[in-house]
């Protein structure tokens, strides 16, 4: 006997558990339907399984909602997945979820709304305290790599100081100066820079690129009067040479870290803390565990007055239509409609389909579509009204729920979410992920238990017990508890492991000369 879990009153397909079914198994259904059904074909855990007969090119239901097109009749029984169903730009998608998934926040009051962090003096809130060591331009990566590497050894640090974190990319020249791609690194390297987690910065380039000191200083000036944040720079040019910078750098460093006043924790109101939101390597339990848990956190913190942030737009694909009626003014509806028939442009223009934003360890995972993706990705962000409607790496000025256009790409997302303001990481994964961002600390949470244990050196939060306990409210719960410690110190696993010096991933777009 095989479990088969069937999520709406609609939906014509069910998935398939606790374990793997093979031909002649009997499938018993529960959730929205109860039934039992002989398999007809094997399949896997997480896969989805037809619960009635669906003829060819009729939708398949999920969630209450069409995911795809089935390419031939299918029998209940059968394994459903890309061999026998298709996606179609020409779904027709009603309004809302067909779920009904009503944040359950009882106890809410009991839940603190509180952390201890850093006040900063524009009233922002920093979880951490880091020193940047930024290249302007990709020639100057080197030196700063190695000005971090020095103060790996803590004793070169004061207490109150998290570390010195090297923020290196490979543009800054060669870029029309003005230009798309030009601009979204300059907004992305303010946005890092003058971030509430950040108390000072050391900004190095050649000397002839593109992306020169001084525009990067010039318009993060109107940020660092407010907050305070103490700001060096050098080009290696005017140095002379490799090992003359590398010195320099760390002098600098040294400087800032002697200039700066001393930081203690004080009891601050969880309405400071900005969460963004994320999903890597998923899974089909994704969308049923993880994800609505998360959602429910993020309930929690934005009826404390908090804000979530979501991002990864080509991963709400197929869901945009709920997300422009969840807008509360008529320009964000207008701005997430646009967004979106811009990457319909880039699809169109490089011609590939949305659908190939499918990774091949989500297919495995048993999700057919993009639509069935993006469906089980959206309620990370709860049930809320959307606040704010963002482009990449802009400034979050609102609280509640807020949408920021992303690349789906892990690093390039929280890059850019990271720049406009989140002082913490929210990440969601079912495959497996190692992820982790260097300044704002990341809080990953894994969709089943199986997963949760073989990860367990990365993974902070099992959602998995939602499918064998039934607790969704107690994780969404126990997520936004981690918000809280984790805000007020508590490292996460990514933290402890060092992750997260690689990952500063602006998105790059436009020309390169």
């Amino acid at each position: 006997m095989v479990k088969c879990l069937v999520l709406e009153t609609n939906d014509n397909v069910g998935m398939l558990v606790d374990t793997s079914g093979r031909v002649g198994n009997v499938a018993k259904t529960f959730g929205s339907l109860k039934t039992k059904i002989i398999l007809r074909n094997s399949i896997f855990q997480g896969h989805k399984m037809a619960i009635k007969d669906i003829k060819a090119n009729e939708p398949v239901i999920k969630y209450g909602q069409i995911i795809g097109i089935s390419r031939v009749n299918i029998r209940a029984g059968e394994h459903v997945h890309i061999h026998n169903m298709l996606f179609s730009n020409k779904i027709a998608f009603s309004k809302e979820i067909g779920r009904t998934r009503k944040s359950a926040l009882k106890g809410i009051k009991l839940l603190s709304s509180n952390f201890q962090g850093y006040l900063r003096s524009d009233k922002m809130a920093g979880t951490r305290n880091y020193i940047l060591v930024v290249s302007s331009v990709n020639c100057s990566a080197t030196v700063v790599k190695e000005v971090a590497r020095y103060f790996e050894d803590k004793s070169f640090l004061r207490k109150d100081i998290d570390g010195v974190i090297p923020v290196v990319h490979s543009q800054g020249c060669a870029q029309t100066i003005g230009g798309q791609s030009y601009n979204l690194l300059l907004r992305t390297l303010t946005g890092w820079i003058s971030h509430p987690n950040v108390v000072g910065a050391i900004i190095i380039g050649l000397g002839c690129e593109g992306m020169t000191n001084e525009t990067i200083l010039n318009e993060i000036q109107p940020y660092i009067k407010r907050k305070g944040t103490i700001i060096r720079s050098f080009n290696i040019q005017d140095i002379g040479g490799t090992g003359r910078a590398i010195e320099a750098g760390i002098k600098k460093v040294k400087d800032v870290i002697s200039s700066l006043p001393n930081f203690k924790r004080k009891n601050l109101p969880v309405s400071l803390l900005t969460v963004a939101l994320n999903c890597g390597g998923s899974d089909a339990y994704s969308g049923i565990t993880a994800n609505p848990s998360l959602g429910i956190a993020s309930d929690i913190l934005s009826s404390k007055g908090g804000t979530i942030v979501l991002g990864e737009t080509p991963e709400c694909f197929g869901a945009e239509r709920s997300l422009i009626e969840r807008c509360r003014l008529k320009r964000d509806k207008e701005k997430i409609r646009r967004t979106f028939y811009n990457w319909a442009d880039i699809a169109k223009c490089y011609k590939i389909s949305m659908n190939n934003n499918l990774a091949p360890g989500n297919i495995k995972g048993g999700i057919s579509t993009i639509l069935e993706k993006s469906l089980g990705a959206i309620v990370k962000g709860g049930s809320g009204k959307i606040n704010q409607v963002l482009n990449y790496s802009g400034k979050i000025t609102e609280r509640g729920l807020v949408f920021m256009d992303t690349p789906g790409f892990d690093p390039v997302s929280v890059t850019g979410l990271v720049a406009g303001g989140c002082n913490l990481v929210a990440f969601t994964t079912g495959r497996g992920s190692v992820f982790g961002c260097s300044i704002a600390p990341t809080i990953k949470i894994s969709s089943t238990t199986t997963f949760f244990n073989k990860f367990s050196e990365d993974i902070d939060c099992n959602a998995g017990s939602v499918l064998s306990e039934n607790n969704i409210s107690i994780v969404g719960s126990n997520i936004y508890k981690l918000f809280v410690s984790v805000a007020s110190g508590e490292k996460t696993k990514s933290e402890k492991q060092g992750l997260g010096r690689e990952e500063f991933v602006p998105w790059q777009a436009g020309e390169l000369l």
